[in-house]
């Protein structure tokens, strides 16, 4: 049976990253938030900008297992 639950998180660049690498950089970028990170797009994008992509991506997944049940 498939796990509902993802094993990485895939970047706006399509870049695969690990749940524990993904949780590190998250706790990172809400210390600094208006910083400029490198990695996310093919520019550096601003934390906010990451976070509410993030956020965005996280309540289409619930939204979306809610509407199959």
């Amino acid at each position: 049976m498939k796990s509902a639950y993802p094993k990485y998180f895939v970047t706006p660049e399509g870049k695969a990253v690990s749940i524990a690498k993904m949780s590190h950089a998250l706790r990172e970028i809400r210390k600094n938030p208006s910083a400029d990170y490198p990695g996310w797009n093919w520019f550096p994008t601003s934390g906010y900008q990451i976070l509410a992509s993030f956020r965005a991506g996280m309540h289409d997944r619930i939204n979306r297992r809610s509407v199959k049940q």
